[in-house]
């Protein structure tokens, strides 16, 4: 997902089809995030992974085969691994965090939410840094340690589209071979609702409508999601080419310093927060981000761009896993695949909406790009007055430490 939208925009030189794709995508996602909801609550979640990782390895094999038989992969089929990458994550995620609520005690909701912080963001690191190589490649003969010079011979040469599509579609057969093994006993009532999908999608919707102070929290408090994944998807690769004049390296770097923070936000955000109700620290995280948001809008340093990655990976997943926990605390574990889809999907429509925005001409030409980071930070800040203004009936039966 680093490696398909550098590939628009600087290999291809076509960032306006960057946003054309990821606006499509976008809209196919709004329906199949829906439905997504219904089969998270009707079907085991363990094997809702098992498919999905076979899909998803088959779709980056297939892609991967046809790069090698004609010597570059078509374009047609980079954007079906792009969106089925994105519409595998629409159910993976989802389905991760009933998972977690499904096998956990309600006492560690908060704990747990924090490990899975922990272990994505440890992976994304891994793959970011990775990612660097695959996509610039390495040459260097020494590097400098305490002044002096160590020889050091690595050279890797840039890795084809083909060739990391190969390696990608091998680890989600990894991937299946070690969810097969899990086993696990339930604490919570498992209820196999039965029933059309829109008589399931009504029973999520009419939850929903009966706690409207939960509806605008789920749907305001994923702003700050909203704009990461449109940051990094159509932003970032445009901000780093136009605007910085960097190199896939420092693209790549990015993604390194973003998971640096998120990791640390995995580990502390729960004790940073400890004395603060977790609707307040939302509210705090957001504010931190409308700021770093407008701090990178009017400047042009490669190093105030690293910081921001990293500030915006501590805000981002802070506010993941508090959510996502308080989330735990206030809905029923048979219905939390349809209300996270349904939350979901209205964020996407936001997604949306951004990412039509911001393909316009203007914002893709020279430093243009930067005005797409003032109008999110404007973004997420009305979302944290909506959250603000729920404040009282957000916390008034709150008798749960989620912290």
């Amino acid at each position: 997902m680093l490696a398909i939208p550098w590939y628009f925009a600087s290999i291809l030189k076509s960032p306006s089809s960057l946003g054309l794709m990821y606006t499509l995508t976008l809209c196919g996602s709004a329906v199949w995030g829906v439905y997504a909801g219904t089969l998270i609550d009707k079907y085991p979640r363990k094997k809702i992974f098992i498919w999905f990782s076979l899909i998803g390895g088959s779709l980056l094999l297939l892609a991967s085969a046809s790069g090698y038989i004609t010597g570059t992969v078509p374009v047609f089929m980079i954007i079906v691994v792009f969106s089925a990458t994105w519409y595998i994550n629409n159910i993976y995620f989802p389905a991760l965090y009933a998972f977690a609520q499904e096998v956990c005690e309600a006492k560690d909701y908060g704990k747990v939410n924090s490990f899975l912080e922990i272990q994505s963001q440890a992976i994304t690191i891994i793959s970011g840094g990775i990612a660097a190589l695959l996509l610039q490649g390495v040459d260097v003969d020494s590097f400098q340690l305490f002044g002096l010079t160590v020889p050091f011979h690595l050279h890797i040469k840039p890795w084809s589209l083909s060739s990391i599509f190969l390696t990608d579609g091998i680890t989600y057969f990894i991937a299946v071979l070690l969810i097969m093994k899990i086993k696990y006993t339930p604490h919570t009532e498992k209820h196999h609702e039965e029933g059309s999908i829109i008589e399931r999608l009504k029973t999520g919707g009419r939850f929903l409508k009966e706690h409207p102070s939960l509806l605008i929290f789920g749907v305001s408090s994923l702003s700050v999601f909203v704009v990461v994944l449109t940051h990094v998807i159509l932003l970032m690769p445009i901000y780093v080419k136009n605007h910085l004049n960097q190199s896939a390296g420092a693209y790549a770097m990015m993604d390194v310093y973003y998971a640096i923070g998120a990791l640390m936000a995995g580990v502390w955000i729960r004790q940073l927060f400890r004395n603060t109700s977790t609707v307040k620290s939302i509210i705090i995280l957001m504010l931190a981000t409308v700021a770093i948001l407008l701090w990178v809008t009017f400047t042009r340093s490669t190093l105030v761009f690293f910081v921001f990655s990293f500030i915006f990976g501590i805000t981002n997943a802070g506010t993941r896993v508090l959510r996502i926990t308080y989330l735990f605390h206030h809905v029923p574990n048979p219905l939390i695949g349809r209300v996270n889809s349904t939350l979901n999907v209205l964020s996407v429509l936001c997604r949306i909406l951004l990412s039509a925005i911001f393909s316009f001409a203007f914002f893709l030409r020279g430093d243009n790009i930067v005005w797409t980071y003032f109008f999110s930070a404007i973004f997420i800040l009305v979302n944290m007055v909506l959250v603000a203004t729920k404040y009282t009936s957000l916390v008034k039966d709150y008798s749960v430490n989620t912290n």
